[in-house]
């Protein structure tokens, strides 16, 4: 039982107790004190919780939380049903950073992950894989869904005004499965996709397994 659920079913029947005993004004009182203590133990842990999936710079979930999603999502994947993993690399970010420092750099990966979050769909998540390295999990999604996705993504970071003034491009790679996989196995092949992508540089490939 998750500790929400756990914190919901005191709290009912701390309403029921304050019901039976509202005659009682210190019990009462006792009551409603243990409620805050309940309601606010219970935002505190959700708040904890939620930070620990979260990378601070681009407010994107991190990698710890993406190999966990990932994993669970190929193991419920269900027959006849496509899943596709996005990575996608910013190009020369060594060059940016050395060109421009470091904040620079950061200013860059924190904008390109409004970018993301701007252009992909309800039902997919992003993350920071690493580095300059997001990765989006793209549920229901074959091959041809995915480039359409990722040229979006493509063009919208060619197109962005960055306020940095740096000029940005991102070479793209995907991978995409109808049957289940390992984790590491679909990262390997999204990888391969992604370096296939990079030799040309600000293009996308996509792979199917």
């Amino acid at each position: 039982m998750k500790i929400i659920d756990f914190c919901a079913i005191i709290l009912l029947f701390l309403i029921t107790l304050i019901t039976y005993y509202a005659a009682n004004s210190i019990v009462f009182i006792l009551i409603q004190i243990f409620i805050c203590i309940c309601i606010t133990i219970c935002i505190y842990t959700y708040v904890l919780k939620n930070n620990a999936r979260i990378d601070k710079l681009t407010s994107l979930y991190n990698r710890k939380y993406f190999d966990y999603i990932l994993s669970d999502k190929l193991k419920r994947l269900r027959s006849r049903a496509n899943l596709a993993l996005l990575i996608c690399d910013i190009d020369n970010f060594k060059l940016i950073n050395d060109t421009y420092g470091h904040v620079t750099g950061d200013a860059v990966l924190a904008e390109l992950a409004d970018i993301l979050k701007a252009n992909i769909r309800k039902s997919d998540t992003a993350y920071r894989y690493g580095g300059e390295e997001f990765a989006i999990i793209m549920p229901n999604t074959n091959c041809n869904e995915a480039e359409v996705v990722a040229m979006r993504i493509k063009k919208a970071v060619e197109k962005h005004y960055f306020k940095t003034n740096v000029t940005v491009t991102v070479s793209v790679g995907v991978a995409v499965t109808d049957y289940k996989v390992s984790a590491v196995d679909i990262v390997i092949k999204a990888d391969k996709a992604l370096y296939i992508a990079k030799k040309q540089k600000n293009t996308v490939v996509c792979l199917q397994m």
